[in-house]
């Protein structure tokens, strides 16, 4: 008798070709964050900045970098780290990337994000700089935007000329979060180098008070009695948070 067929357990097993998967295009989760992100801008040009919040203007400025797979998270994490948006605008290169998923074209667009900033504050400041003038007030407020935001303490100093306007605004010194070191001779120096007749010095208090300390108060007065013998005026020292401001010569203090 012919062999009988063998059965399905005794056939021999081929590796059959496996047809490619079908490109489905982007994942759920992909469609919904575009979506997301759609609605969001559409919120923002339509209604402007005060219909939107700190995370959704971080998750605008990252959502068109091509490395950033979910902006929304990452403006999440930025806001964990750093408490605001213009805290983490302020932040020093080093210290975004600790934050997981920030590549340095990120830091980039935060920073430029923040240059703008500042370059916008000081298109308003005054033509001439007299704490006397209701116009000083631009001069805070841009004191404010430059500084008010760092983690850590720095001295700041803005050079004026003979007509109080603004030749330069520099970083004198930087320190940790409750001290900077200032030294007057070499602000003086500075002074002669660029040839100012009056400064307005200007430090952040990260703690959150502008109230200034026994030692603001001391360096403010040496640095007053220096700057007069090489006849510039310190016209004014102001401390500022993110929320408030403190101005020695409207205290009385200078």
């Amino acid at each position: 008798m012919p062999e009988s067929a063998p059965g399905f357990d005794e056939m021999p097993l081929y590796d059959m070709p496996t047809a490619p998967a079908p490109d489905r295009g982007p994942g759920q989760a992909s469609i919904r964050q575009a979506a997301s992100r759609r609605r969001l801008r559409t919120r923002f040009l339509r209604a402007g900045r005060e219909a939107v919040d700190d995370r959704d203007l971080l998750e605008l400025l990252l959502s068109g970098l091509r490395e950033v797979d979910d902006a929304g998270a990452l403006a999440g994490s930025l806001l964990d780290t750093f408490g605001t948006a213009p805290r983490a605008l302020a932040a020093r290169p080093d210290r975004l990337r600790t934050v997981p998923g920030l590549s340095d074209d990120a830091i980039a667009v935060l920073k430029a994000a923040e240059a703008l900033g500042i370059r916008m504050a000081r298109a308003y400041v005054p033509d001439a700089v007299r704490p006397s003038f209701g116009s000083y007030t631009k001069v805070i407020e841009y004191c404010r935007t430059l500084a008010g935001h760092r983690e850590v303490e720095e001295f700041r100093v803005l050079y004026l000329d003979r007509k109080n306007r603004l030749i330069a605004d520099e970083c004198h010194q930087k320190g940790s979060v409750c001290h900077t070191p200032v030294y007057p001779r070499e602000v003086c120096i500075r002074c002669l180098e660029l040839q100012a007749s009056a400064i307005v010095a200007l430090h952040p208090h990260p703690s959150g008070s502008p109230d200034p300390s026994r030692a603001d108060i001391d360096m403010t007065n040496r640095l007053r009695d220096a700057l007069k013998t090489i006849d510039v005026t310190l016209l004014d020292h102001v401390i500022v948070t993110p929320t408030g401001s403190f101005s020695f010569q409207a205290r009385g203090l200078l």
